[in-house]
């Protein structure tokens, strides 16, 4: 006995855009692992205020999603240590850092995914900030 499977054709596109989605994920889920120095940090206040550093430390991704930072984040002209663990997942296009009390605890969108430079913003109550990452070899 034969059995006939016709599938409709949009069921096909929709099962390949899947599989393409999810793989493009694994794809940046095993670039972004390793060690990564931030370069830079810019944010932009509401009021129009302006806020940069750079070299601010460095941040690992781990494969099996955790991680740790070893940051100095500059707020309101503040420099703040940030040494912890957190954990992060990502989207095709999204990363999300889950720390306690950390000012890169966000999901920030990806602007640049390059293999060795990443560009991502964020944005809080009506600031936002930019961030540069280069992996460090």
């Amino acid at each position: 006995m034969a059995i006939n499977l016709k599938l409709h054709p949009a069921y096909l596109l929709l099962a390949l855009l899947f599989f393409a989605s999810c793989s493009a994920e694994r794809r940046f889920h095993r670039r972004l692992v390793g060690t990564w120095n931030i370069e830079r940090y810019e944010q932009r206040f509401a009021n129009g205020e302006n806020e940069a550093a750079s070299n601010l430390g460095t941040i690992t991704f781990r494969k099996n999603g955790g991680g740790d930072k070893n940051v100095t984040i500059l707020t309101r002209g503040l420099r703040r240590p940030d040494n912890s663990d957190f954990s992060w997942k990502n989207t095709t296009d999204a990363v999300t850092i889950i720390s306690n009390d950390s000012d890169l605890a966000k999901t920030w969108l990806v602007m640049k995914n390059k293999r060795s430079f990443q560009q991502w913003k964020s944005t809080t109550q009506g600031t936002v900030q930019t961030m540069e990452l280069r992996k460090q070899q």
